[in-house]
């Protein structure tokens, strides 16, 4: 695995994953985390599509990035399904 392809993402994770702490709607931390994270997420997605742009095509780098950060930000919602914890 490349430097660049490796690094776009654990990018585009983090960023996902800070965007995703922001919600007010967000189950896996007891509260949401400040609003000032989902811009720096932002910033994070913004920087692993530039690691993208390096290693593809244009279009290929742009497909690839949407593709990874739709993928993630549906998986980790979803995550909390498995979440072992009983709500009473």
């Amino acid at each position: 695995m490349e430097g660049f392809q490796l690094a776009a993402i654990i990018l585009t994770a983090i960023g996902s994953g800070l965007i995703y702490a922001t919600s007010k709607h967000q189950r896996l931390l007891r509260k949401p985390q400040p609003k000032v994270l989902a811009w720096l997420g932002a910033c994070l997605l913004l920087f692993a599509l530039l690691s993208w742009w390096q290693l593809l095509t244009p279009t290929a780098a742009i497909f690839t990035w949407l593709f990874t950060a739709m993928t993630l930000l549906i998986a980790l919602p979803l995550s909390t399904l498995f979440d072992s914890r009983e709500e009473c």
